[in-house]
Order: structure tokens, then C-alpha cells, then sequence
């Protein structure tokens, strides 16, 4: 409920919108999935450090997933995914690649920041816009945060045991990132 409050309000004055952003998916989607983990650990009775870690993980995992809806709403054909491309595009959402170009200083970015400022209803107004996003350096970037906070989800594993549930997990942060290649 707090992340789509957030979202909702947008970022305070002064407020850096990607760690605002960063803040909101925590909120949301890492919160449900963490909370998800939590509420598994807990029923199965596990011990205190492994519910606390799964509840990292969780978080973690959660945002990544977002991260990576982001960069296939931009990269991703819809035969390839199944989604509409530029969908966030069409409705104004901000997501971590148009918030990567819109921190761009670069003045070569102002056209295509004019564009991301609100949401986009021409069509040949969003395939530009995706053509220009997919050859921008802002989608590469996004790709590394991803592949960051997939590592912090693999790394929060570190004190579980190594088994085949640790190994689904592992699996798990591999899963996401590729689904965004």
C-alpha cells in the first residue's frame, strides 16, 4: 500500500526520481514477494535466520522481477514476450529506463526526454521512441542495475544450506535475468 501511495505522489522536491522509483518497487513488488517468502519460511517452521534471510531474498527477488518487466516492456518484441512493448510508454509510467535517460545530461537525450515526459498516445510516436530506447545506452545501463540486484537476491542466500531448494533459489535469480536478455 506505502509504494503505490508513493508512486502515486510522485517524488518530492529534491527528490532523485530513480531512488524514489527504486523506493516504490521496493514497496511493492519486493514487499509482496518478500513477505510471500516470509509467510513460507514461517509455516514451515523455519529457524529465525533462515525467515530473515528468505525475507531479503524475497525483497531483493521481487525487485528484480520489476527491474526486469522494465527492460522487456522496452527490449522485447511482443512474439517474444507476449507483452505489448511500450506499454508503460503509452501510459506515462515511469520505469528504470526512461528514468536512466531522463538523468541523462547529455543534450543529444533532450528530445527524446521531451517525449518520455509524459505518456505517449501516437504510435508512430512510441515505436520511435522504442527504436531510440533499444539503441540507447540508458537500456545497457538498466540491464546492469538489474544484474546487481539479482546478485544482492544470490548473495542474501549466503547463509542457507546448500541443497536443492538453495539451488531453485539460485535458479531462480538466473531466471530473471534472463527473462529480460
Amino acid at each position: 500500500v506505502i509504494g503505490q501511495i508513493m508512486e502515486t505522489q510522485g517524488p518530492q522536491n529534491g527528490e532523485d526520481p530513480l531512488a524514489h522509483y527504486l523506493r516504490v518497487v521496493g514497496d511493492k513488488t519486493g514487499s509482496l514477494i518478500a513477505t510471500s517468502a516470509r509467510f513460507g519460511a514461517l509455516l514451515s517452521g523455519a529457524p529465525r535466520e533462515i525467515t530473515e534471510t528468505l525475507t531479503k531474498f524475497g525483497e531483493q527477488i521481487g525487485i528484480a522481477f520489476q527491474l526486469a518487466d522494465d527492460v522487456i516492456d522496452i527490449a522485447s518484441e511482443s512474439n517474444q514476450s507476449g507483452k505489448t512493448p511500450g506499454t508503460d510508454l503509452r501510459e506515462g509510467v515511469p520505469t528504470l529506463v526512461t528514468l536512466n535517460v531522463m538523468a541523462s545530461g547529455k543534450p543529444e537525450d533532450a528530445d527524446l526526454q521531451r517525449l518520455l515526459s509524459g505518456p505517449i498516445h501516437d504510435e508512430t510516436e512510441v515505436q520511435q521512441v522504442l527504436r531510440a530506447l533499444r539503441s540507447h545506452e540508458a537500456l545497457n545501463l538498466a540491464r546492469q542495475q538489474l544484474g546487481q540486484i539479482a546478485k544482492d537476491a544470490r548473495t542474501a542466500l549466503g547463509p542457507l544450506p546448500v541443497g536443492p531448494a538453495t539451488g531453485a533459489l539460485f535458479s531462480l535469480c538466473d531466471a530473471v535475468i534472463d527473462r529480460s536478455a
